[in-house]
């Protein structure tokens, strides 16, 4: 009541021309509809993960002082110490924050190492090494797997000594981009194999050098293809030695000879798609060393995963920033 008197107060001390023009104001203003406010929804802070020890995934551990004011831990059961960012790619990082935004750039497409060192205020070999630990952080899980009509299809990439000082030793270094210098396919080139289901599952890695074998292919697909699936490749007798040594239901098309679909469901267009889109985002990195390879393999593989989120950076920041890796347990 207190601010209304007040108020009357100062209007009673308007002209008559301001008391017209408040009249105008408040006639206005009855007009607006007016939104009632919402109750406050309480804050949910997301649930502490539970510690494990990254050695042998044992819980029960104790606190074992600290380092730099982070907390570290020691296994009881196999008495190895660590922190919550051991073997993660946080571990030995300083500027954590930085490294996260980092990796949000990433699921966008990633920019030139040069360009985001500039951006992030960091030298060019941390750009390297942030870039590299982020994608080894992901891992893919191996629950996933191919389902209903699966495709699967090879593409080529010329063998890259690419950041090696010491390739003129065995080779004349070949300039930026180059040419294999046996023509077809030989050891130069190195096969990027591709797994895809209708549903938008994607699996994807370097398959060995040259052409593809049963064992590459069991290196990338093995166990990753439903007992039901149908796998539809090209007539390459490798793909169909895969199907038949794990009873999986086979579909060849034989694209060398025009035909491209079979009964109108069967064909590799998908797998050919992502082929495309992976040469055509590798451009921008004009050439990637083939030791490198598969890392960026996965990178592809996981932005074409989260490419339909709204929360794009964050689910990719997430799934490989505080990923715990794979680790071999000690030998005794």
């Amino acid at each position: 009541m207190d601010k209304i008197e007040h108020i009357l107060g100062l209007i009673a001390g308007f002209s008559d021309e301001e008391r017209a023009i408040l009249n105008q104001k408040l006639e206005q203003a009855k007009t607006l509809a007016i939104v009632p406010r919402s109750p406050q929804k309480p804050v949910l802070r997301p649930a502490k993960k539970k510690i494990r020890c990254p050695q042998c995934e044992s819980s029960a551990l104790k606190k074992h002082g600290k380092y730099r004011n982070r907390q570290r831990y020691k296994c009881l059961s196999c008495s190895k110490t660590f922190n919550d960012l051991s073997n993660t790619p946080l571990a030995g990082v300083h500027s954590t924050e930085k490294i996260r935004q980092f990796a949000t750039e990433m699921a966008q497409g990633g920019v030139a190492l040069r360009k985001s060192a500039e951006e992030f205020g960091i030298s060019l070999p941390t750009a390297f090494n942030w870039r590299h630990k982020i994608i080894q952080g992901y891992s893919v899980a191996e629950a996933r797997k191919l389902s209903g009509i699966a495709e699967a299809d090879e593409t080529f990439f010329l063998y890259s000594e690419k950041g090696n000082k010491a390739v003129s030793k065995f080779r004349k270094p070949r300039k930026r981009g180059g040419k294999a210098e046996k023509t077809g396919i030989s050891n130069e080139q190195v096969p990027v194999l591709f797994g895809c289901d209708r549903h938008g599952e994607l699996i994807l890695g370097v398959a060995g050098q040259g052409r593809v074998s049963l064992k590459d292919i069991e290196g990338v697909l093995g166990n990753r293809i439903d007992d039901e699936a149908i796998l539809c490749t090209d007539s390459h007798p490798s793909f169909r030695a895969f199907a038949k040594t794990n009873r999986i239901k086979y579909r060849p098309v034989n694209v060398s000879k025009g035909k491209r679909v079979v009964k109108k469901i069967f064909h590799v267009q998908h797998v050919n798609s992502a082929h495309a889109r992976m040469k055509g985002w590798m451009i921008r990195f004009k050439g990637v060393s083939t030791k490198h390879l598969n890392n960026y393999a996965q990178w592809f593989g996981l932005m074409e995963e989260t490419k339909s989120l709204t929360d794009r950076e964050e689910n990719f920041a997430d799934r490989t920033v505080t990923q715990r890796r794979k680790i071999k347990p000690q030998s005794s």
